[in-house]
């Protein structure tokens, strides 16, 4: 699928959802997930950060420069981290007894609400609603547990490449292998995953069609007033 500066800086909703679904969303809870700290994690999700990161790149996406899906892809986890930090400075603000800042659900649409004017504009993407992230975080599930099932030398390199998207060089210096030997255990651990992963998606896949249809009803129903 091709992608052009008038992608990144999408005049309608939609063309924005289809530039983010490139960047498997799914793969990329799984990050946020590693980048957030074992405290952090008791008091906010990665869904937070995530659906808080997309609303914050729809607002300012006129100040993004495309130069390809993974620059995007980059430009939107530095805005993933920074929204990481706000919430990491949230928390320690309530611990300290202070007044904390504004964050998340404060800043964003009441409700999943996707109409009517926010800070964020008058309509925002679906890709930032409760439905799609539920659908997300469902397929996200099942990348976890494919990737739980790898050996555990598999696991590591496979994670790497598919799921954080570190070329194979950069890989091969942290953890202090020939990039031959990268690329040997991510063939086999990419055939692994990819085949348990197509059986554990056929398997929920009504599971997730029905978290999604029950979150878009939700979506759709009337806020409380």
């Amino acid at each position: 699928m091709h992608f052009t500066s008038d992608d990144c800086r999408a005049e309608t909703p939609q063309d924005w959802d289809r530039l983010i679904d490139a960047l498997d969303p799914p793969a990329l809870l799984l990050v946020i997930e590693g980048r957030m700290s074992a405290a952090l994690r008791q008091h906010s999700s990665p869904e937070d950060v995530w659906q808080e990161a997309l609303l914050h790149a729809w607002r300012d996406r006129g100040s993004c420069e495309w130069r390809g899906l993974k620059a995007f892809r980059a430009w939107l986890l530095t805005i993933i981290d920074n929204r990481i930090r706000d919430a990491a400075d949230y928390l320690s603000a309530q611990k300290r007894g202070g007044k904390p800042p504004a964050v998340f659900s404060s800043l964003a649409p009441k409700g999943g609400d996707t109409g009517g004017d926010s800070a964020f504009g008058p309509e925002v993407p679906q890709s930032t609603t409760p439905s799609r992230i539920a659908l997300h975080r469902e397929q996200a599930e099942a990348i976890r547990s494919a990737l739980a099932e790898l050996p555990e030398e598999l696991r590591d390199i496979v994670r790497l490449r598919l799921i954080e998207q570190l070329p194979i060089d950069e890989i091969a210096a942290r953890r202090q292998l020939g990039p031959s030997a990268v690329r040997h255990r991510f063939r086999k651990g990419a055939e692994l995953y990819a085949a348990r992963l197509r059986q554990m998606l056929a398997s929920r896949t009504a599971h997730a069609a029905a978290v999604f249809a029950a979150a878009e009803r939700l979506d759709s129903s009337p806020r409380d007033r």
